[in-house]
């Protein structure tokens, strides 16, 4: 571009040559260009010159990602032209006037052959109505990665296979109408499931002993749940497990569930605050366990009792973290003594590093960390 005379604006190529250099790009390269646009310019490129009008149609891997400004109508209308499989759907608020219009970009996914989902569903303050998704989620089976968040999810058809490429499913308010065993039929039919996080579920409350569900996951290597209630869950072997966060009421028999984390490297759990020590009778040892992270109370004899039978087996422990939680009131007399009648020779002999954060240094609490110092040093 030639200098400008001093005080007067550059002159900018007229559009129709800035179309005729892009033109003359490889398609590769204009491709890779396109791409890494985010959609809405990637789609406005359409008024370049004529011959852009629809290449954003045809360019591979474009990300389709929209937030609560998206109008839905051009939602739709974009997922019609777009001509590849959409690799890439994300959508983080779907307000109540979109909810019907979801159905319909799940329809257009499942043509398209979709591989990573994103759909969180936002209610106005005053709104009732919780949406179900349309049942052509169930035929998406190219998805790899699922996130719902705030909307139920319909009964599985009859004859349902499963999603057999689906390694990462995080579920976030999401309720199942029909009960928990339709959570499991979808677990347990994810063949190639890695990662699994459950956060709020609303779930149909049973008292008839028949609210119990089993996770399946022979592959899963990271498992979440958080939850203020317990909804029946139960945990079978987990073969692949790596790193496990549990974060919610237990209930009696949770020392029997215990046994399905057994293989995990790494495991935070938070323990409620009770008057029982909810893992009497811990018989699975953790042999992989290096690191473990435990949210409770110090200051009881029922925590201090569920700690000890965790550090108990755990023979190769490396890393320990403490989140202390004494919202409790009441605080027992934790000494030096009854801490000795609970140590065996071995615990905490592989011990590196031990942190505690939230302690409000009760003499309960001092005297367990000293206690521990003293053991692993």
């Amino acid at each position: 571009m030639d200098a400008a005379p001093p005080g007067q604006r550059p002159r900018l190529p007229l559009p129709g040559a800035a179309a005729d250099v892009l033109e003359s790009l490889p398609p590769e390269l204009l491709n890779a260009i396109l791409s890494r646009l985010p959609l809405r310019d990637a789609v406005r490129t359409s008024a370049l010159a004529r011959a852009w009008r629809r290449r954003w149609q045809s360019v591979p891997s474009l990300k389709f990602e929209w937030d609560e400004r998206a109008n839905p109508g051009a939602v739709t209308c974009v997922l019609q032209r777009y001509s590849y499989p959409v690799r890439e759907f994300r959508h983080s608020a779907v307000r109540e006037a979109s909810f019907r219009d979801s159905d319909r970009w799940l329809r257009l996914l499942e043509l398209k052959g979709v591989q990573i989902l994103h759909l969180d569903f936002r209610r106005s303050h005053r709104g009732l109505v919780v949406h179900t998704l349309d049942s052509s989620i169930f035929s998406c089976r190219e998805l790899t990665s699922l996130y719902l968040r705030g909307c139920d999810v319909p009964t599985t058809p009859p004859g349902f296979a499963g999603l057999p490429n689906l390694t990462s499913l995080r579920l976030s308010n999401v309720g199942f109408p029909e009960g928990a065993r339709e959570l499991q039929l979808l677990i347990a039919t994810s063949p190639m499931l890695e990662a699994l996080s459950l956060t709020l579920l609303r779930l149909p409350y049973s008292d008839d002993g028949n609210g119990h569900w089993v996770i399946q996951a022979p592959k899963l290597r990271f498992f979440h749940i958080a939850d203020i209630l317990y909804h029946g869950w139960m945990i079978s072997d987990l073969p692949s497990l790596e790193e496990a966060r549990i974060e919610c009421p237990f209930d009696h028999d949770f020392v029997k569930h215990m046994a399905g984390l057994a293989r995990a490297r790494s495991l935070h759990l938070e323990i409620e605050v009770g008057d029982d020590n909810i893992l009497e009778g811990l018989s699975c040892t953790f042999n992989d366990l290096k690191c473990l992270t435990l949210d409770t109370s110090l200051s009881l004899l029922s925590s201090v009792l569920s700690v000890f039978c965790l550090l108990r087996n755990a023979p190769k422990l490396e890393n320990l973290y403490f989140e202390v939680n004494d919202i409790s009131s009441e605080h027992d007399e934790v000494d030096i003594d009854f801490l000795n009648a609970q140590w065996t020779g071995d615990m905490l002999s592989k011990l590196i590093c031990i942190n505690v954060v939230g302690m409000i240094c009760t003499l309960s609490e001092m005297n367990f960390i000293k206690f521990v110092l003293s053991k692993s040093w």
